[in-house]
């Protein structure tokens, strides 16, 4: 447990900020679009205090950003599919190279096993996904295992990581 992280279900606190900082970041975390006024009247700060203290959490990294929270499951006609892919040794980083480069992928993840990945992809429908399984395992050399399973329901979490960042998706040492 990370005795400087308290999350509940729908709240989290950090025990280095105070208690109206923490209330602040948690109606932020449930609607990053709240005004400063109703994040004040929710708080008992004026407007300005409000916004004085999200430029102090903002200038000191606390505050990272504002998203917006994008969910592929409900666009029209996409699905997402989990890869479990398994490589020889010697063709680990191609095979995660292209899985990086595929416009298919959105996340890819190197986990514990045999040169094991797992990649979360999104793709029109069933026969798409299909047809890129089946292109990945017949042109990528040194795969010895790959299986994709549809997704039915995100639990918790989200299917698009909160940093997009594909070149994160490259180990260093490529």
């Amino acid at each position: 447990m990370r005795p400087w992280l308290v999350q509940m279900e729908d709240s989290m606190y950090l025990s280095s900020l105070d208690k109206i900082d923490n209330a602040i970041l948690n109606l932020l975390l449930n609607d990053a679009r709240m005004s400063y006024s109703d994040i004040g009247d929710k708080v008992g700060l004026s407007r300005v205090a409000v916004k004085n203290r999200v430029a102090a959490m903002e200038r000191s990294g606390i505050i990272k950003g504002y998203k917006a929270i994008i969910d592929p499951q409900c666009a029209p006609e996409t699905m997402t599919f989990v890869m479990n892919i398994e490589t020889k040794p010697e063709e680990f980083e191609e095979c995660k190279r292209v899985f990086v480069e595929a416009p298919e992928t959105v996340t890819i993840v190197q986990t514990t096993g045999n040169c094991h990945l797992v990649a979360i992809c999104l793709s029109p429908d069933v026969k798409t996904m299909r047809e890129f399984v089946n292109k990945i395992y017949r042109t990528v050399p040194g795969i010895t295992s790959i299986n994709a399973h549809s997704v039915l329901d995100v639990v918790k979490g989200s299917i698009i990581p909160e940093n997009n960042d594909r070149s994160a998706c490259i180990n260093e040492q490529s």
